[in-house]
């Protein structure tokens, strides 16, 4: 409810962009991606998660599918990410989210949570290790490096989570400096990417100034300790994505320090509730591994998407959860939320 509100006070101005277009656009077209996101957090929800768990590979292989025919579909802005089904754009990259998490839960369940269990380096850590690294790569190619990243830091925190030695992690990081220095020297990053990370070394050493990343800082810092008012802010008509990437910085300006604060207390009460819950309510292992994995995926994009805001981070296109204007972003935490829902009513 509270980001209906921001969406609609950050979004509402953008008739005088497009005069056609009604003031309630987006906010109504928000309502239906909440009412849609609702209808499938309830059926995975009834669902029993030793369904869900047994489902895994079958959802593995729809999204690789949905993955690949993406690029079937004509870009937009130079990215192949949605699926246009007429009346709705998929982004299946968002909904890889929650199905990695699915996936590594229903593969340890079945291979980890044994009696004097012992990693064994192919089937522990190799395989899954695979699965992730070629989600990622599918992602990455859209492009959507961002996304890509996100896919990994899930897969890996959710393998040590699972009881993956600590000094694999040390092989993990080798992995990650290969994979730099790969995209680096087969030049894989798109020339936008490197301009946003040019961007982000010049204004992080205050060489240069990123204009974006600019007005949503004048934003915040206009906002003060209380804000200008709702729907009274002016940055929202010189911020290109206003509702989507940046609606943090509408918020900031409108409803200043306090209206920031009471967000991320929302989402802080939300992540500590997910985290007892899987400590206390939920005795499955992999049961376990779904609500954290669900929490940390929360965390990390609203700790992204704030970072970027406040320029500690390049600009990317990763949005505020349960905030952000998207359909696709919605479906995915909405449908996130039925596993978790599922893991904890149906846990054995």
């Amino acid at each position: 409810m509270f980001g209906l509100i921001i969406l609609y006070s950050a979004s509402y101005i953008m008739v005088y962009r497009w005069p056609g277009i009604d003031l309630a656009y987006y906010f109504t077209r928000q309502v239906l991606n909440i009412s849609i996101g609702l209808v499938f957090m309830f059926v995975i929800a009834m669902i029993p998660i030793e369904k869900h768990l047994q489902w895994a590979p079958g959802y593995l292989v729809g999204l690789i599918l949905l993955l690949v025919a993406v690029f079937f579909f004509p870009s937009k802005g130079g990215s192949h990410r949605w699926i246009d089904l007429g009346f709705y754009d998929l982004q299946p990259s968002e909904l890889a989210k929650f199905v990695i998490i699915l996936f590594l839960a229903a593969y340890f369940d079945k291979r980890q949570f044994q009696e004097n269990w012992k990693v064994d380096f192919f089937d522990k850590f190799l395989i899954p290790v695979g699965w992730i690294l070629f989600i990622s790569y599918l992602i990455f190619r859209e492009p959507d490096l961002s996304t890509s990243m996100i896919i990994l830091s899930i897969g890996f925190l959710l393998m040590f989570v699972a009881g993956l030695r600590y000094y694999y992690f040390f092989l993990l990081a080798g992995l990650a400096v290969v994979g730099l220095v790969a995209v680096l020297q087969f030049e894989l990053l798109k020339p936008y990417q490197l301009d946003r990370l040019r961007g982000f070394l010049d204004f992080f050493t205050g060489s240069a100034v990123d204009t974006q990343v600019q007005i949503g800082i004048d934003a915040i810092s206009s906002g003060g300790v209380l804000g200008g008012g709702l729907a009274l802010g002016d940055y929202k008509y010189l911020l290109p994505v206003q509702f989507t990437d940046f609606i943090f910085a509408i918020l900031g300006e409108e409803l200043g320090f306090v209206g920031m604060a009471f967000l991320l207390i929302l989402y802080y009460l939300m992540a500590r509730s997910l985290i007892h819950a899987a400590i206390k309510g939920v005795n499955r292992p992999a049961g376990k591994l779904i609500v954290v994995g669900y929490a940390y995926l929360v965390l990390i994009q609203v700790i992204i998407n704030v970072g970027v805001v406040l320029g500690v981070f390049p600009p990317t296109g990763i949005p505020l959860p349960f905030i952000s204007y998207g359909g696709s972003s919605m479906l995915a935490y909405l449908g996130g939320f039925g596993l978790v829902i599922s893991a904890i009513t149906h846990d054995e």
